[in-house]
């Protein structure tokens, strides 16, 4: 869950970013330098992508810029409640950090700095107790995707090289 909520931050901090405006992990409950790593980049370069479509959504915005930082719980529960009620899918997860972003984003306007790591604590919570499963059954599907095609080109599976690796991890040949 450590990853999960290093990526909500990293998309945030990136959507504030592309407006002007810096904002630190620290502010939104993290870590000074939690934000390194070639992997969580290309995580959150592929929300920020997903979700651009509902970033320049005009009705979007104008209904959140119309939401109370005092009801933001409320509508941050509803919301996400209508988002997954039919299913979970990557555009909904996506959707699911945009929604945050926007929130925290009202949150910031209005200087309200306990807000803001609420919302990222309400997202976690939803993500923990209700799209945890579903995202490591992608992830593992997906591995297994990854595995068969490294079988199939290189005649070896990624899950054997694994196996094989020395605990200064380094990846051993046969």
């Amino acid at each position: 869950m450590d990853q999960a909520a290093v990526t909500l931050r990293g998309y945030v901090i990136e959507r504030f970013r592309a407006e002007g405006i810096q904002l630190s992990p620290e502010e939104l409950g993290g870590t000074p330098n939690e934000l390194q790593g070639h992997e969580l980049k290309e995580i959150v370069d592929g929300l920020l992508e997903t979700t651009e479509e509902l970033n320049t959504n005009t009705e979007l915005q104008g209904l959140i810029s119309e939401v109370s930082v005092y009801c933001i719980q409320d509508v941050f529960f509803a919301t996400t409640k209508e988002i997954f009620t039919d299913g979970i899918n990557l555009g909904k997860v996506a959707a699911l950090h945009h929604l945050a972003y926007k929130l925290i984003h009202r949150a910031h306007t209005q200087n309200q700095p306990q807000v803001m790591v609420n919302i990222i604590n309400w997202t976690l919570q939803l993500m923990r107790e209700n799209l945890y499963s579903w995202i490591s059954r992608e992830v593992w599907k997906a591995s297994q995707k990854v595995s068969w095609w490294c079988s199939k080109c290189c005649g070896h599976s990624i899950l054997e090289e694994t196996s094989l690796s020395s605990s200064q991890g380094e990846v051993l040949r046969p």
